[in-house]
């Protein structure tokens, strides 16, 4: 037996019928329908069909060989609503039906179309799309003789669409169901609905295209299914084991050797440099799965170089401290001596004290603190360099003695054709590299904002700097602010300099529907009053100007008595932040400090939310706006550096140090529902232009051209 895999309404009964009516082939199917009972001997058929997932197989046999039938996610939605509304639930609603097929709630829908896709093109030899199909239909069903000894096929018995709508066809008409010949007609009208592809062009509402894009865009891509419908060319370097089972030629590419740093993955912070790293490699993964990949990527991890491939635990491990910390123990190993005992001083000290000493402006113990940590991190270095002549010293002395003085050592690095540095400041290890280097630019705020960085940062961030310029390093920006910002501030040529948006996690961060769980999630973080709320979601630090946030909130409470708001603050808490926490009955009771929040939580407590106010200071991308706006939440954000290029109409700008413009801000939010609604709408077709998929190709062109432009 073969499996004939699909999500439902892909084509599948249409392929059935050509390989019973042209090659005389018979198939039975596989289902967990009571209503309709199994074939006893289903396992005897040359075909098995089922939408089934590849864990839900009897036999279970993985050897068993398989195709799978694909087609436009957006047809298969239109079409199940359909499907739903006039045979498995008469006079249910049509709208309502198509966007549950395409939320797909709890693993609903055969686990969803993206997820049955991935299961599925992973596990099958063959895979087909169905648009193919129409256009060829006997080439795409000849491709199965990679599987099994076809028989030749009889084309004057090929069977029109229109014949098995019209018609009696063996499958989909529920013959030998034991009903009537007009309720088999019936039955076949509706089950061949039209045999054609993009028909959700007509049917599938703009707004229900944006949220089922938002759900499967990545995955419709990797198919080569296009926002505008039309059928693309697979990306040579993410899709090649794609292309391979579509039947598309492959060429043999020629490799490149990159090695990429990647100490963030190791640190227990889950903050924006880290959440860019995980994406973009989760995002290159595919790379990994090919048997003759063009591009070899290492990691550089705590000065051991490791293969992505063997890396799955840190790219894939959703953030949650205790997850971390069971998973790996180098992220707690990872904490220094000093970072050990700077957590107890901050425990140990009373946030009055803290708070006591801000409203004095007293900053003598912080001066102390910046002085002292100044020095260990100074002795740190003496201590390393020290070290690090010894080792040099000793390995000198040990050529000399074996007569092998002359021989150049030759460095780790040389056998990459490129090094990726994700952070400017991680560039002690490519000191004396001479290969060619390209840094991630996320923001330069140690130079606009320095009041808001100790001076440790602003050092660290200087002597990347310095670096860059040194070795005359590519350098990626996050968006065309940042872009804008590095060449203000370096002297580097415009060939250096390229722009790749960085995105949200789509597979974390998407509107979530079920009321029920999203209630479970509120109630972790003890938001379980049944009152809606704005939502801060940052690391509790001056630049994101929490500040202003509260008391535009305090003075939108004050003068709007009767507005029943909450003010939610998610996040852990960062340095200079004590007088935030200062208590008054106001902030006990409207305005909530949830702390830490697991990544898994953080989709409903957006899609709950009524707005996420980010009024920063400044910001080099702004995630978790992104995030919010591909849960249909609007922004209120600070109207500077990337915001308003990254949120576009999808929320509200605001000057940050106004604190009755964002007041004004969140009483329109409060007050206007159609507008909150309309913004909703805005927020996630805004999300949409941004794709980790569309970043991993991009930085893969990048680094492309800067290896072809050295090796000139």
């Amino acid at each position: 037996m073969i499996w004939i895999a699909s999500f439902p309404r892909s084509g599948n009964t249409y392929l059935r019928n050509i390989l019973f009516e042209v090659y005389g082939l018979e198939s039975s199917t596989f289902h967990m329908d009571s209503d309709y009972p199994l074939d006893s001997d289903y396992e005897s058929y040359p075909f098995v069909k089922t939408h089934l997932l590849p864990s839900q197989l009897k036999p279970s046999d993985k050897t068993i060989k398989s195709v799978y039938l694909v087609r436009d996610g957006r047809d298969a939605m239109c079409s199940i609503a359909h499907h739903r509304k006039d045979i498995v639930a008469p006079g249910s609603d049509y709208y309502e039906n198509l966007k549950a097929a395409i939320i797909a709630e709890r693993g609903t829908f055969f686990g969803g179309w993206s997820t049955n896709v991935t299961h599925w093109v992973q596990r099958a030899d063959i895979v087909i799309r169905y648009e193919d199909l129409l256009v060829d239909p006997i080439k795409e069903v000849e491709r199965l003789r990679e599987v099994m000894d076809l028989p030749q096929p009889n084309l004057d018995k090929f069977p029109s669409f229109k014949q098995m709508k019209f018609g009696i066809p063996e499958y989909g008409s529920g013959k030998n169901r034991g009903i009537s010949e007009d309720e088999m007609k019936d039955l076949s009208v509706k089950n061949f609905r039209k045999g054609k592809a993009g028909s959700w062009k007509e049917e599938m509402p703009e707004e229900m295209q944006d949220l089922f894009w938002s759900y499967h865009g990545e995955t419709m891509s990797q198919l080569g299914y296009s926002w505008n419908g039309e059928l693309v060319p697979l990306n040579s370097d993410l899709d090649y084991t794609i292309s391979k089972k579509l039947g598309h030629k492959t060429i043999k590419p020629k490799a490149y050797r990159v090695l990429i740093e990647s100490s963030k993955l190791l640190s227990s912070d889950n903050d924006g440099v880290k959440r860019y790293q995980i994406g973009l490699l989760k995002a290159l993964w595919p790379i990994t799965e090919s048997v003759e990949p063009k591009w070899n990527i290492d990691l550089l991890l705590d000065g051991e170089i490791i293969p992505l491939k063997d890396c799955k635990e840190f790219v894939f491990s959703s953030f949650a401290i205790e997850d971390l910390n069971k998973e790996s123990g180098r992220v707690e190993g990872s904490r220094s001596l000093f970072q050990v005992v700077e957590q107890a001083i901050v425990n140990a000290v009373p946030d009055k004290f803290v708070s006591y000493l801000n409203r004095k402006k007293i900053t003598i113990f912080h001066d102390v603190y910046n002085f002292i940590r100044k020095i260990f991190f100074d002795l740190i270095g003496v201590l390393r360099k020290a070290l690090d002549f010894i080792f040099r010293l000793i390995y000198q002395l040990k050529e000399f003695v074996l007569g092998s003085s002359t021989t150049k050592s030759k460095d780790v690095f040389d056998n990459y054709d490129l090094i990726h540095m994700p952070l400017m400041q991680h560039y002690k290890p490519f000191l004396k590299n001479v290969k060619p280097i390209v840094v991630t630019m996320h923001d330069l705020t140690h130079r606009y904002l320095p009041s808001y960085h100790t001076s440790i940062n602003i050092s660290n961030a200087e002597k990347g700097l310095g670096f860059i310029e040194e070795k005359q390093a590519d350098i990626i920006s996050v968006s065309k602010s940042t872009l804008e910002d590095t060449i203000r501030e370096t002297s580097l040529t415009s060939d250096k300099l390229h722009l790749v948006y960085e995105a949200a996690d789509n597979s974390k961060f998407s509107y979530s529907n079920n009321s029920e769980d999203n209630l479970n999630v509120l109630k972790k973080y003890n938001l379980n009053n049944k009152l809606p709320y704005l939502l801060c979601l940052s690391t509790i630090e001056p630049r994101k100007n929490l500040s202003n946030t509260i008391k535009a909130f305090t003075n939108l409470l004050e003068e709007n008595p009767d507005l029943y708001i909450n003010l939610v603050i998610a996040g852990k808490k960062g340095w200079a932040t004590d007088s935030l926490f200062m208590h008054n009955k106001l902030l006990s009771e409207r305005i909530i400090f949830t702390g830490f929040v697991d990544d898994e939580d953080l989709s409903a407590l957006y899609s709950e939310a009524w707005a996420l106010c980010y009024v920063s200071y400044y910001e080099g991308f702004g995630l978790p706006a992104l995030e919010a706006m591909r849960c249909g939440t609007p922004v209120i954000y600070g109207n500077n550096s990337s915001m308003p290029e990254i949120v576009g109409e999808g929320g509200l700008p605001a000057d940050p140090d106004s604190i009755v413009e964002i007041k004004n801000c969140m009483l329109k939010i409060c007050q206007d529902q159609e507008l909150r609604n309309n913004l909703s709408i805005l927020a996630l077709k805004q999300s949409l232009s941004f794709s980790w998929r569309k970043a991993a190709i991009e930085t893969l062109d990048v680094y492309e051209e800067i290896i072809n432009r050295n090796k000139k």
